[in-house]
């Protein structure tokens, strides 16, 4: 396995992450099968095999790198670290991860080009130059003149090379289908709207305790507990007593029961749908419910309501989320034929038994906890 400069923080990982799941490798002989075939463009059987031996390297060079850089404590992230193995002894489950991640690709590149948005030489440079510019720690602008660089960047190609089967023009296009899906971000967040509905709201929450595991039903003591619960607090508001009396004597939600159940104002779309939908139509100043979420039946007052403006850190956010309801709507009209052999041939190598013997015991040691 390959060895690393060092580095300068742990978004290294997540970035050669992200070469994995953007990568888009045409031009290889069409083969006589296909894995996939996204509206009426294959994806040869050859080549997907050749992605998912370039994501186990992949996979297992992250695990390389974050045990180098936690001094072998696998456990400081192990969701990360999990998925990682667990992709590594699933051919199964990364060949289909894969295979999806390639199938968005092509329908990325279709929708590029329809679009007149596909990525310049110069837009894929610079992804690339950024990309080598967070393993090695030099910047972009001394990359070139860095010979520590530079030998690294070809010592990474060559290994890529030899264990995928890939070429270097091959492995080259991940980065233009990077700063494809940068193009199309970009053209996307452009018409998200900069503000949103936002309510003022207090709540008087009964909980389902215990709280139903996520997706099911809570059981019907727990239901009948905060039936009764509801009961009470409506019987007390209708009896005189103030909100903020009530919710501060029952809800459960405790950090607004403090405040008389006043959780302040929140973005519409940053709420539980059904919570969502009542916050946005109730009448102001009426207690509205009971309400069912995933945490119980509330009661619901709404003191305000109107637009505001979001903050960086929500715009973001809107963001990320128009781009993923695109890209949902993007494969939901598309036809995607897969093939029924598409997974005949799955690789099982590079494995967890080519890391160096003192990650391989770390790898065991973190799966046996």
């Amino acid at each position: 396995m390959f060895r690393f400069v060092s580095l300068r923080h742990t978004s290294a990982i997540l970035l050669a992450g992200l070469l994995i799941v953007f990568a888009a490798l045409p031009g290889y002989a069409q083969d006589p099968g296909s894995a996939s075939t996204i509206n009426g463009e294959p994806i040869p059987q050859s080549e997907f095999l050749m992605r998912v031996r370039f994501v186990r390297w992949q996979y297992l060079g992250e695990l390389e790198k974050f045990y180098e850089l936690t001094g072998g404590n696998l456990g400081l992230a192990p969701q990360y670290v999990s998925n990682l193995i667990t992709n590594l002894q699933n051919p199964v489950v990364l060949g289909d991860a894969v295979l999806t991640q390639m199938e968005e690709e092509r329908l990325l590149w279709q929708e590029g080009q329809k679009l007149g948005l596909t990525p310049t030489a110069e837009d894929a440079a610079a992804q690339e130059n950024a990309f080598f510019s967070l393993w090695t720690n030099v910047s972009v602008n001394e990359l070139v003149m860095n010979p520590l660089a530079q030998q690294f960047i070809a010592e990474w190609y060559a290994e890529a090379i030899a264990i995928s089967g890939l070429t270097a023009d091959d492995i080259r296009y991940i980065f233009a289908t990077e700063a494809l899906r940068n193009r199309l971000y970009a053209y996307i967040a452009a018409s998200v709207p900069t503000e949103e509905l936002a309510v003022h709201t207090r709540h008087i929450l009964c909980a389902f305790d215990p709280a139903p595991a996520a997706g099911e039903a809570p059981s019907p003591e727990v239901r009948v507990a905060a039936e009764g619960c509801i009961r009470a607090a409506q019987a007390r508001l209708q009896a005189g007593e103030s909100f903020e009396a009530v919710a501060g004597d029952l809800s459960a939600d405790t950090a607004s029961a403090a405040n008389g159940g006043d959780v302040g104002w929140t973005i519409l779309s940053y709420l539980v749908e059904s919570y969502a939908t009542v916050a946005r139509d109730a009448e102001l100043n009426t207690v509205a419910g009971p309400i069912e979420t995933g945490y119980g039946l509330h009661l619901l007052e709404v003191l305000e309501r109107g637009m505001q403006p979001l903050d960086e850190e929500q715009l973001a956010e809107s963001q990320s989320g128009y781009f993923s309801l695109w890209l949902n709507a993007l494969r939901d009209q598309a036809t995607i034929e897969r093939s029924a052999t598409w997974g005949d041939g799955l690789p099982d190598q590079p494995g967890l038994d080519t890391l160096d013997p003192k990650i391989q015991q770390a790898v065991t040691q973190f799966m046996a906890n």
